[in-house]
């Protein structure tokens, strides 16, 4: 009897998968937090933070460099590592199941103007507005759509 795990999309619903189908992810976030508000983009129906896949021959600072580039077209300086969490997931029902090894990171610098001219194709299908500067005693009242609370993100931040 082969092993199974629940794998979620980012609307909460569940599939049961084989881990031998699983694909291996690591992902890498930026937490970026200033003057009481978090920078999140805008995907799906809601939020999210601002990151995605290590690519091959990258560190996880490169990738955070290149994500947020991508993303919201600012430049940062990785700060440290605050919170890991392996998960599970699937995009939708007829996606590659993956386990993905997520890693947060802090910021030290940030500059540049916010927009979204850099994302992939990819991130087209599910992008739909620039990034949002969202106050942090706003949290509760927004769609978040990431596979890790943000309340528990918040918390390894400000640890």
């Amino acid at each position: 009897m082969n092993k199974k795990v629940i794998c979620k999309d980012v609307f909460g619903k569940e599939y049961v998968v084989d881990v031998d189908k699983l694909e291996q992810r690591i992902g890498i976030y930026a937490v970026i937090v200033k003057d009481d508000r978090i920078l999140l983009t805008r995907q799906w129906d809601g939020y999210s933070l601002i990151g995605g896949g290590v690519e091959k021959g990258e560190t996880l600072e490169e990738a955070m460099r290149r994500e947020v580039k991508e993303e919201t077209g600012l430049d940062v300086t990785p700060g440290k590592l605050i919170y890991y969490a392996t998960t599970f997931f699937k995009r939708n029902e007829d996606a590659v199941p993956r386990q993905s090894f997520q890693f947060y990171f802090t910021h030290t610098n940030i500059a540049g103007e916010i927009h979204n001219m850099n994302i992939t194709e990819s991130e087209k299908t599910y992008t739909n507005d620039v990034p949002e500067w969202v106050d942090l005693d706003r949290i509760d009242t927004i769609n978040f759509r990431h596979s890790i609370d943000l309340k528990t993100i918040l918390k390894a931040f400000k640890a």
